[in-house]
């Protein structure tokens, strides 16, 4: 009731005033104050998640908590301590507790079955000797990790994230990728096809912290959106951001294309918690402060 209620009072701020005004980080500000002093000692949203996903914790006096025998140390952030958890994609089915390090509180977690399909790739042996170049790889996966190392503690977005391209969903999240008949990576993102040219817009606010030609993913953008939450848009003919730009939700970032590692225009769009990626759909339906 009190999270329904604390989203209502939000989304009606955003509706009616712009989120970048001062009036309406001050009214976000006494929500979200308000939403603190009423929230349990531990929260774990969503409750009932799938393997891939990802979930948020949130606690007023936690500082850490475990989940599949690990230790996670939240962050600090604006009064409270938070931090977006992926859930592997080999997680067993069942009820979890997620646990503060003292054992003093816990919140239950539900993870439910989920099966991703196979998706059978044919590419050229060029193409397909592109992924065995291990020391380019390396060398761009590298700049990569600097770039996803760190994040704004306070989130730049306030609502749910935009789907950044027109186009047809050609590869969904998750599927398990078969290349030349040999078991590859599982796509871990989305893909959606249409011309090249077509306009790239960033999914939310955030600020670019990589916008460059690599290798396997061509030209690539990452942004951070805070609270370790990126997203990365990959295969692109064209670049319109710099590295260390801020840039808003709908601002368009590039140009759709197939660069690097692809078999036709298309825009690779993955979002990440740290260097681990995550199903983008829940951040589609709405911001993590209001999931359920």
């Amino acid at each position: 009731m009190l999270q329904s209620m604390v989203g209502f009072v939000l989304m009606a701020a955003l509706t009616l005033v712009s989120g970048t005004s001062t009036y309406a980080k001050e009214i976000m500000e006494d929500v979200h104050a308000y939403y603190q002093q009423q929230q349990p000692p531990l929260s774990v949203m969503p409750g009932n998640t799938y393997p891939g996903d990802v979930i948020f914790v949130r606690s007023n006096r936690a500082m850490s908590v475990t989940l599949f025998a690990q230790t996670y140390r939240l962050q600090p952030s604006r009064g409270e301590y938070i931090r977006m958890i992926p859930i592997p994609f080999n997680a067993k089915p069942g009820t979890y507790k997620v646990m503060s390090s003292d054992k003093q509180f816990a919140a239950s977690l539900t993870i439910s079955p989920k099966k991703f399909a196979v998706d059978v790739l044919n590419v050229s042996n060029d193409l397909n000797e592109m992924r065995q170049d291990t020391k380019r790889i390396n060398a761009d996966q590298k700049k990569i990790n600097a770039a996803r190392s760190r994040s704004a503690s306070v989130p730049y977005f306030t609502g749910a994230f935009i789907q950044p391209a027109a186009g047809t969903l050609t590869t969904p999240y998750g599927y398990q990728r078969v290349v030349n008949g040999v078991p590859a990576n599982r796509h871990a993102a989305i893909d959606i096809a249409n011309k090249t040219g077509t306009s790239i817009y960033a999914s939310n606010n955030g600020k670019v912290v990589l916008a460059d030609s690599l290798y396997l993913t061509g030209n690539t953008i990452i942004i951070d959106h805070g609270m370790n939450i990126f997203s990365i848009y990959a295969h692109l003919s064209k670049l319109e951001v710099v590295t260390g730009q801020e840039v808003a939700q709908g601002q368009q970032i590039g140009r759709m294309g197939t660069t690097g590692f692809s078999t036709g225009p298309h825009l690779h769009y993955g979002m990440l918690i740290g260097n681990t990626y995550v199903n983008p759909q829940p951040f589609f339906e709405a911001s993590p402060f209001q999931w359920k």
